[in-house]
């Protein structure tokens, strides 16, 4: 029988328990996009508590790629010292690290400087902000800008990276229909919406080798009408499979109403595990290590997902937010549920990084 606690290898990584903290957008940068001095005790709170990986909160992959100005650019001329110093933290408590890289498409905050957000057709931002369709030669240069992040992340000790093509960023606006309505080799059906990601990951490939762990985060449910299907999406993991993709954390929703599970609030046990259907039926047709992320609390739940199939990996973000500890408090006996009540007061930018109820 499978348990949380179990040591395991997970996408080219070993990983002493199946427990990881999932991309969370901390804000710990300072206006330039560069480390704060809090991120490091963050961290290191984070790899003491006990989880088996942390996967960063998504950075920039080169520039205008940036959701906001408190957003590291992993292609910044400072961005291999504050990784290594980032390693250099979690590494001691036999905790992996794995940066999360993401273009934040028609989403992105651009200078003057930068000309317009670019994505996947020309649209507005809500600020009224124009955003411009990607040529081809955008394209490449995206994708050669996830390279080259991903070279630095490795220049730096980073044990792996984690392309973004979820929640309606980037490559998640690419991905679906509901943004997507392109006429090119780029739009149409999943081969074309998809061919992005496989340029993308194509060019890390080429950049790193073939032995460094990069990993992929999907939305198996995008939560809206006009989306993609759940054949597109296991066609698309099977082609990711086919590349080498190390694994596939499986997640939902593009941020485009209030149906995003993700920030809802997990009450009772049958609220845990908001995507774990589609990890479990993802991971039966595949053999590359799936990840289930969203709404997990009690180590019950986890271990009975588990169980069903092949899932290989859970990973949770509001929990740690409030416990950071509560891996270790599991493994000591402890094994009530997390204290989050998920409120989601952690997730407003103007509270500052960090549970606002305990």
């Amino acid at each position: 029988m499978k348990t949380l606690f179990d040591p395991v290898r997970i996408g080219g990584l070993a990983l002493k328990n199946r427990i990881i903290r999932s991309a969370t957008h901390e804000r710990a940068y300072d206006e330039q996009g560069r480390f704060a001095p809090i991120l490091g005790p963050i961290y290191k709170k984070l790899a003491e508590g006990g989880v088996g990986a942390i996967v960063t909160g998504m950075m920039g992959a080169g520039p205008s790629s940036r959701l906001m100005p408190r957003t590291v650019d992993a292609n910044g001329k400072t961005a291999v010292a504050g990784l290594r110093e980032l390693a250099g933290t979690v590494h001691p408590y036999g905790c992996k690290l794995l940066v999360q890289l993401s273009h934040c498409g028609q989403r992105s905050t651009v200078t003057e400087n930068d000309g317009p957000a670019i994505g996947p057709v020309d649209t507005v931002q809500p600020s009224g902000k124009p955003v411009r369709a990607m040529t081809t030669a955008d394209i490449a240069r995206v994708a050669a800008g996830f390279a080259d992040a991903s070279a630095r992340c490795r220049e730096a000790g980073v044990d792996g990276v984690e392309i973004h093509g979820a929640h309606g960023y980037g490559l998640s606006q690419f991905l679906s229909p509901y943004f997507n309505k392109r006429r090119d080799e780029y739009g149409g059906d999943m081969a074309g919406r998809s061919r992005i990601i496989f340029e993308v990951y194509d060019a890390i490939r080429a950049k790193v080798g073939t032995d460094y762990p990069v990993w992929i985060k999907i939305s198996g449910r995008e939560l809206v009408d006009d989306s993609s299907t759940w054949d597109e999406i296991l066609w698309l993991c099977a082609e990711l499979e086919k590349r080498g993709i190390n694994a596939i954390e499986l997640s939902g929703g593009i941020g485009e109403d209030d149906k995003s599970k993700s920030a809802q609030f997990v009450k009772d046990e049958e609220d845990e595990g908001t995507f774990a259907p589609e990890a479990l039926a993802l991971a039966a047709a595949l053999a590359v290590p799936v990840v289930s992320v969203c709404g997990y609390r009690t180590p019950a739940v986890i271990n009975g997902w588990l169980n069903k199939g092949n899932i290989e990996g859970i990973s949770l973000c509001r929990p740690l937010i409030a416990e950071p500890d509560l891996v270790n408090r599991w493994a000591n006996g402890d094994t009530a549920k997390a204290r989050c009540i998920s409120c989601n007061k952690c997730y407003k930018p103007k509270a500052g990084f960090g549970c606002q109820v305990f």
